[in-house]
């Protein structure tokens, strides 16, 4: 947000009298900044306990406070805006009695059935560790037998389903005589939303989503119309251009791993055989040549190539997920996207990145590891040159010419604040 402040000061001269007015204005702009606070040693040690000494064995949920970083690193990066995690200790594999899905980067917990023991799993969890060790497959959780500790903590909303409901109605559980036993129920107020993990004929499970750890059952005929996260920005896609090696790809990931909550990459589609440790949805959508080249044909492509004889593209469903998921699809992509994406229904936000003048790049191009030739930079130049003197120029928003990575990103952060 722009503000203008003037600050207004009067001197007058010792010797002669005379009196001197000098006026200050400034053009501010305002910002939300999130940080982690810091925990002392005594809210370290502070812990809470739930045990159910009905079981044969003794079950534990401790809750803890920890500090961004002292999560396994595999999640640390993409759940710094989530800091609580709870440890639950099981003697059998919660897994048979809980559904779960693959959403993002996480494993989710989507469903607790009524009949299962694992009351202590909520909808909405993301299982950061089992037994110690980070997930990464979800073929580690039928594996399980034995008694299980698992590292649970609630899931950003982004990483989530979607699908979100208002209640119509204010709604309290204690005179409700249908609530399953043992399951926690929410009580809400007319207009809450709630986040929907998953849904029967009677009940939703699912979370506030002002408050993730409020999570249990809401009843389905107290939640009103189906409702759309919406952005902040003003645009629904965001797009960055620029030629090779001037830094685009890196300045996209920078914007998302800064702001993960309002910035989403629409995962490509490719034709070749998933590598080692590839998943479907994560790097890519791996389909065959012959449906790459059906959705190529159909127009269902914004763009699309070809490298060592296999097919990669991005697809108009996947920015129209990145949509509906309340966030700003970012594009790192070539300027023949524009005419697929200069719509009403994508509104794109057009940055160009362009390489500085050759005594500049020559200078920058010292640090890298692997140095472009002269021939490169120049080209390069060129490239951007002819780019900007093309007809796709006129779709251009802004040009901020990258001499400095650090400076590049702020005046980039600045301008998608402003949009």
């Amino acid at each position: 947000m722009f503000r203008v402040v003037s600050n207004e000061t009067v001197t007058e001269d010792p010797e002669t009298g005379a009196k001197k007015r000098t006026v200050v204005t400034e053009r501010v702009i305002t910002t939300k900044t999130f940080h982690v606070l810091p925990i002392t040693d005594d809210l370290n040690q502070s812990m809470t306990t739930v045990s159910h000494p009905d079981k044969s064995e003794m079950f534990s949920t401790t809750e803890l406070t920890y500090r961004d970083g002292e999560v396994s690193s595999h999640f640390s990066s993409e759940m710094s805006s989530t800091t609580i995690t709870r440890i639950v200790q099981l003697n059998h594999n919660p897994f048979r009695d809980i559904e779960y899905d693959r959403l993002a980067n996480f494993i989710i917990v989507t469903r607790v059935r009524p009949d299962s023991s694992a009351k202590d799993i909520r909808a909405g969890d993301a299982i950061v560790e089992i037994n110690g060790l980070p997930v990464t497959q979800v073929e580690q959780l039928a594996e399980l037998n034995g008694s299980v500790v698992l590292r649970v903590m609630p899931a950003p909303l982004h990483q989530g389903p979607s699908v979100y409901y208002r209640a119509a109605l204010d709604y309290d559980s204690s005179h409700d005589s249908r609530v399953p036993i043992n399951f926690n129920v929410l009580n809400l107020k007319k207009g809450d939303i709630i986040q929907a993990f998953s849904k029967d004929s009677n009940w939703i499970q699912g979370r506030k989503v002002n408050d993730l750890n409020q999570t249990g059952l809401c009843p389905v005929n107290v939640m009103g119309e189906q409702v759309s996260m919406l952005s902040p920005y003003g645009r629904r896609v965001m797009v960055l251009l620029g030629v090779p090696g001037v830094g685009r790809r890196t300045l996209k990931t920078m914007l998302l791993n800064h702001l993960p909550q309002y910035f989403a990459s629409a995962t490509p589609y490719t034709s070749r055989a998933p590598k080692a440790n590839e998943l479907e949805g994560r790097e890519y959508y791996f389909r065959t040549k012959e449906k790459m080249l059906e959705s190529i044909r159909a127009g269902d492509m914004i763009e699309w190539g070809e490298l060592d004889g296999q097919l990669y593209g991005t697809s108009v469903e996947t920015v129209r997920s990145c949509i509906r998921s309340g966030r700003v699809c970012l594009l790192d992509c070539g300027p023949q996207a524009l005419r697929h994406l200069y719509n009403a229904e994508f509104m794109p936000f057009v940055v160009l990145i362009a390489p500085p003048e050759i005594d500049d790049f020559r200078q920058i191009n010292k640090l890298r590891l692997r140095p472009f030739t002269e021939e490169e930079m120049e080209g390069y130049i060129r490239e951007n040159k002819e780019l900007m003197e093309s007809n796709y120029a006129k779709m251009f928003h802004v040009v901020l010419v990258n001499r400095n990575l650090d400076d590049t990103f702020k005046r980039y952060f600045f301008t998608c604040l402003a949009v």
